[in-house]
């Protein structure tokens, strides 16, 4: 019987799922242990709400996702502590600020902010209904149609960003979502005919065409120019912030140099 259940595709997904959480477990803990950080040293609680696969929500465990376990492994390098705190982007934003919590994981730019190099680059494309002809040209062909949109979120740091700040008053042109489960929700409206055309990021749009079995019903029509950096923001006013923006460059430099940064994109298929 043991074997039998081994082999059954439920019992493979949990499998892989668990090795791989066993997997960032450890690795941080080698990185603790070896850099003698393993006593808790300063806190810097970041927020952000669920975007799979840079910070992914797992029921009863704490936040995991790229950004989040580079910015935990880069940071316990430099002798801090770092707590994920799920909540609604557009929050996170304003309880940095407000200095509530300490930074913002991938924010938009934001003159409230204080951004980090880079941690990544993601790509953002428009997905219609598989049953759909609508492709995607230039900012000229979404002026006839309704766009799905997460409020607050950053797309490419240029043109489009722009054309949504512009026109986010106007629901003939844009429908943003809100809440910590925006994206799911721009989903769901796509295929419920709210709307022909959603924004997303390509690796996040994987994550939830997945989670929520829609692979077939959806399909990519056209991408944006230009990738949106993923950086990590602290309140301009705090004083920290340009020295925890170096301990983070600092850190993901050491990840470099021993080959854990690119085990980590590895891990999460981060080019």
């Amino acid at each position: 019987m043991a074997i039998l259940l081994a082999h059954h595709p439920h019992w493979e997904r949990r499998m892989t799922i668990n090795a791989s959480r066993l997997f960032t477990a450890a690795l941080l803990a080698c990185l603790l242990a070896s850099s003698g950080l393993a006593q808790a040293g300063p806190l810097i609680r970041l927020g952000s709400d669920d975007w799979c696969p840079f910070v992914c929500a797992a029921e009863g465990k704490p936040p995991s996702g790229y950004l989040v376990d580079l910015t935990s492994m880069a940071m316990a390098l430099e002798g801090y502590r770092v707590e994920p705190v799920l909540m609604p982007l557009n929050r996170a934003i304003t309880q940095t600020a407000h200095g509530d919590i300490e930074g913002v994981y991938a924010p938009p730019i934001d003159r409230r902010l204080h951004l980090s190099a880079p941690l990544a680059q993601s790509r953002a494309c428009f997905y219609t209904r598989a049953d759909d002809d609508w492709s995607f040209h230039s900012i000229g062909s979404l002026k006839t149609l309704v766009v799905g949109v997460i409020d607050d979120y950053g797309y490419d740091d240029g043109p489009m960003d722009a054309y949504i700040a512009e026109n986010r008053r106007k629901p003939a042109l844009i429908a943003l979502a809100y809440g910590a489960s925006a994206g799911t929700t721009n989903v769901q409206k796509l295929l419920g005919g709210r709307y022909r055309v959603m924004l997303e990021h390509t690796a996040v749009m994987a994550q939830l065409s997945k989670r929520l079995d829609v692979v077939g019903r959806i399909r990519q029509a056209g991408c944006l120019d230009h990738e949106l950096p993923l950086t990590i923001g602290f309140a301009t006013q705090d004083i920290r912030a340009e020295t925890w923006i170096r301990a983070l460059a600092d850190g993901m430099h050491k990840m470099e140099a021993s080959g854990d940064l690119k085990a980590l994109q590895r891990r999460y298929k981060i080019d």
